[in-house]
């Protein structure tokens, strides 16, 4: 197999020294400009924060005193060094690490969370380390909800990929929209230039477009004849063609009929109003058919009618007042309150306002009494916002704070003490497995499980000065970034595959994983999409006897058995290749 060695570039000074030129001459720019140049305003002087590189200046959670370079052509270098050194021996920096951080172990996520807010932010500024559980990966879950209610105004990634996401939709509907005005004119265009072509088509009789019916030849043609011309002229209006214009909204794709039926029922209600708008402009009052109701004494006025009074007599010749009013209710209920979390509906009529006053008996007084209105719900803005989000730290990065820096302390959730970075060590190495090996009854752990290879590949990684994060969103075990997800993407993806070339392995018989050739392809295919290469990590696996008596030593001694080898994969094209 061919070798690569994955090495680190630092930071160039020359760039950062060019980054910060403007910072430091935007004073010197101040101070020359003419005294009568008034200055800008408050409201365009806006306030920025921090930037990026101030944010994430620290690679590590642990601060570190480097001495200076010694040039060997330039003695003067050594003055700076032997300075440096002096200065920290009388003296010394405070002991690091400073500051231990504090999580709790879950057997159910198989992490540790970390739930104080200045640890989270600590351990992701320095180092990007972890996830927040309502996070794609920085947690900011209590940012984005200021943000929603209006009492912060800052970036967050989350709010502005669902902008663009809604943008780009925008922009489909409306290029689909022009789409079909362009595929309309074109028709008319047609249309118009056969008119022009073919004048004497203009004067020959249109065929009548009513539907005829074929003689029937057999039992159920029958049967499906209509019994009556009434039976035929309703089939005739269902059967009408209905035309919709194409939609391009989503509020039009609402609107349309979702089947045959509903297209039948549309057509039906449109002829009933129309009969019962006609019905009621035709007939009087007197005359309609509509119910009426006695009103009685008990009545309020508002529903009193000086219209609907009738006369009558008697047998006495006394003559008596029926008063009746006719009462018409809607077919459709609907609320007066809306809430913003309701679907849209573009067929919803405005709500109707009770705040008018009603007349009655025609005497032009108004009603003292008014309808009770609904109460509107309230949310309340002014309460505190409880972060609900925590930090999930892998098995590796959890073991790699804690072992390879110092900076974090584990807690069993059931007995509440700190545990030990052996007790730590033998349960991330339990859980590893799936079911976990944490029984008396369990098999024995073994060299190649899957926590003691991927912290391998973890820890080579992160002392090169790489940042290592999962990477199952491209199929892959780890991505490699250079300096963090905040400011560049991941460069390489890595699949760690365990090796057994030890003898001791041979002669068990014991080998590697066998993954076919489409399974490598398609591997490849997806990370060249988004321009990474795939690099196989392969792990040789030290022999049984050999890490036991290697972990009576310490984890140190253990871990300096397993060996990394590094392997790019390129996908190999005919046309650029040969």
């Amino acid at each position: 197999m061919a070798e690569m060695q994955v090495q680190t570039e630092p930071p160039s000074i020359g760039k950062a020294s060019a980054e910060l030129q403007p910072n430091s001459a935007a004073p010197a720019q101040a101070q020359a400009k003419p005294p009568s140049e008034a200055p800008a305003p408050a409201a365009q002087q806006q306030k920025r924060g921090p930037s990026i590189h101030q944010i994430y200046a620290l690679p590590a959670p642990i601060r570190t005193f480097p001495l200076p370079t010694f040039y060997p052509n330039n003695p003067i270098s050594l003055f700076h060094v032997a300075y440096a050194w002096l200065g920290q021996v009388f003296r010394p920096p405070p002991a690091e690490p400073a500051v231990i951080h504090h999580g709790v172990w879950s057997e159910t996520t198989i992490s540790v969370h970390i739930k104080d807010e200045k640890s989270m932010r600590a351990l992701w500024e320095q180092g990007f380390y972890g996830k927040g559980n309502l996070s794609r990966s920085e947690p900011n879950w209590l940012k984005r909800e200021q943000v929603q209610r209006g009492l912060q105004e800052v970036h967050v990634s989350e709010i502005f990929t669902q902008q663009r996401r809604e943008e780009r939709a925008q922009a489909k509907w409306e290029r689909a929209r022009l789409e079909q005005e362009a595929i309309l004119r074109t028709k008319l265009e047609e249309e118009r230039l056969a008119a022009s072509s073919h004048p004497a088509e203009k004067d020959k009789v249109v065929p009548d477009s009513t539907p005829s019916f074929i003689a029937p030849v057999g039992p159920l043609e029958l049967l499906a004849l209509p019994n009556s011309a009434t039976i035929v002229s309703r089939l005739e209006s269902i059967l009408a063609p209905i035309s919709f214009l194409a939609p391009v909204g989503p509020l039009q794709l609402l609107a349309l009929p979702n089947s045959a039926a509903d297209v039948a029922k549309l057509a039906k209600v449109n002829s009933s109003k129309a009969n019962e708008s006609s019905s009621h402009h035709g007939s009087s009052t007197e005359d309609s058919e509509e119910p009426r109701t006695p009103i009685t004494n008990e009545t309020p006025e508002i529903f009193r009618d000086d219209r609907s009074v009738i006369s009558s007599s008697d047998g006495a010749g006394n003559k008596t007042l029926n008063r009746r009013k006719s009462v018409r209710f809607s077919p459709t209920v609907e609320s007066a309150t809306y809430k913003a979390s309701d679907p849209p509906s573009p067929n919803r009529s405005p709500p109707v306002s009770f705040s008018q006053p009603s007349q009655a008996n025609g005497n032009g007084n108004s009603n003292s009494q008014t309808l009770p209105s609904l109460p509107l719900a309230s949310v309340p803005v002014s309460d505190p916002i409880i972060n609900k989000e925590h930090l999930q730290l892998t098995p590796e990065e959890a073991f790699f704070l804690s072992f390879g820096l110092g900076v974090l302390e584990v807690t069993d959730p059931a007995s509440g003490r700190v545990l030990s970075r052996q007790e730590l060590f033998s349960l991330f190495r339990q859980y590893s497995y799936f079911p976990p090996r944490n029984g008396p009854d369990e098999p024995d752990l073994e060299p190649d499980d899957g926590f003691l290879v991927h912290y391998a590949v973890y820890h080579h990684f992160r002392s090169l000065g790489w940042v290592p994060r999962g990477g199952i969103k491209f199929g892959v075990d780890w991505l490699l970034y250079t300096r963090g997800p905040v400011f560049d993407h991941a460069e390489f993806g890595l699949i760690v595959i365990p090796s057994y070339s030890d003898a001791w392995w041979k002669k068990e018989g014991r080998q590697g994983p066998r993954k076919p050739w489409s399974w490598l392809h398609s591997v490849v295919r997806v990370l060249s999409h988004v321009t990474k290469s795939l690099v196989l990590i392969y792990v040789d696996v030290p022999p049984p006897h050999k890490f036991e008596e290697a972990l009576k030593d310490g984890i140190t001694e253990a871990m300096t058995l397993y060996k990394i080898r590094e392997v790019m994969v390129k996908r190999w094209s005919s046309n650029r290749n040969r």
